[in-house]
């Protein structure tokens, strides 16, 4: 009788486990990709609302910048804000012959929260100047009303020579 219990528990056990609501791994990588890529066409469209959807606009959100010279970090969205403002006005260089393009990435997605990594090539000219750089970034995300919104963002310039 003790073996019909435990076996019957068993099995019970394993039917509530397999009735658990699973993550779709790569539908949900598909979409932080597309978070990704609407940041990135907001940047060229000058569009700050449309970037702005793709944030969590919270105290701890942090947006990084590294290279050779050191790195400066905007901690709270006001900050990311402020900055992202000021660099969507930036009128230097023609954003339409400019190319951003992400390649290579990696993700892992736990529930409700996921970080990536992947590279970033930027192409084309500015200021009568080409532009052949690279960045590898990480980003962190979550879900909010089930979206994927940037939580993180570190972006390291890298020498292509020693990638």
């Amino acid at each position: 009788m003790k073996k019909l219990v435990y076996v019957s528990l068993t099995v019970i056990l394993l039917a509530c486990l397999s009735c658990q609501k699973k993550t779709d791994t790569e539908k949900e990588k598909t979409a932080i990709e597309a978070v990704i890529e609407q940041e990135k066409d907001a940047f060229f469209a000058r569009d700050i609302n449309m970037m702005a959807e793709t944030w969590a606009q919270e105290p701890s959100s942090l947006k990084v910048y590294m290279n050779d010279k050191g790195y400066t970090k905007y901690e709270g969205w006001d900050a990311i804000s402020k900055h992202d403002q000021s660099n969507l006005q930036d009128t230097s260089f023609d954003r339409k012959a400019v190319t951003l393009s992400f390649t290579n990435f990696q993700f892992d997605i736990m529930g409700n929260s996921a970080w990536g990594l992947f590279d970033a090539h930027w192409a084309g000219i500015s200021n009568g100047d080409t532009i052949d750089s690279y960045q590898t970034r990480i980003v962190v995300l979550k879900k909010l009303d089930g979206e994927w919104k940037f939580t993180l963002m570190a972006m390291q310039s890298i020498n292509p020579d020693k990638q």
